[in-house]
């Protein structure tokens, strides 16, 4: 006795969901990894810098952009001293009296460093659950 499974159905359907399902989940997934990696600037050391709350407010993440295989997502401060804070010299930065304890340069990179792993945890859990 043997049993026969007609798969025609799901390959012939199985390049539509890889070539459009997967990249639109990952850019979703991209823009929550993207949420995640602006909280961590703000909440994590070290700290975007937090005076009067205006960097904090301009805090964006742009809605993914799925282009063939390139998948993206711009996200960051959209402020214009926002750039300067970030990219000080270590010997800059020593010399700034940041008003939040624990804050200053490299608080968008040291984030993307040290959680990238989380990131793109994000990213294929968000794929794995749309599924």
């Amino acid at each position: 006795m043997s049993y026969e499974v007609d798969f025609s159905n799901f390959n012939a359907k199985l390049p539509q969901i890889v070539d459009k399902a997967i990249p639109s989940e990952a850019g979703n997934g991209l823009f929550k990894a993207a949420n995640q990696l602006l909280d961590d600037a703000m909440y994590k050391r070290p700290f975007a810098p937090f005076k009067m709350g205006d960097l904090r407010g301009s805090a964006r993440v742009d809605k993914a952009v799925v282009a063939g295989s390139l998948i993206s997502v711009m996200c960051g401060f959209n402020i214009s001293y926002a750039a300067r804070w970030h990219e000080l010299t270590p010997a800059e930065d020593a010399r700034i009296n940041w008003t939040l304890p624990g804050s200053g340069a490299k608080y968008l990179e040291s984030k993307m460093a040290r959680y990238m792993a989380d990131y793109m945890e994000i990213v294929a859990s968000h794929i794995r659950n749309s599924a």
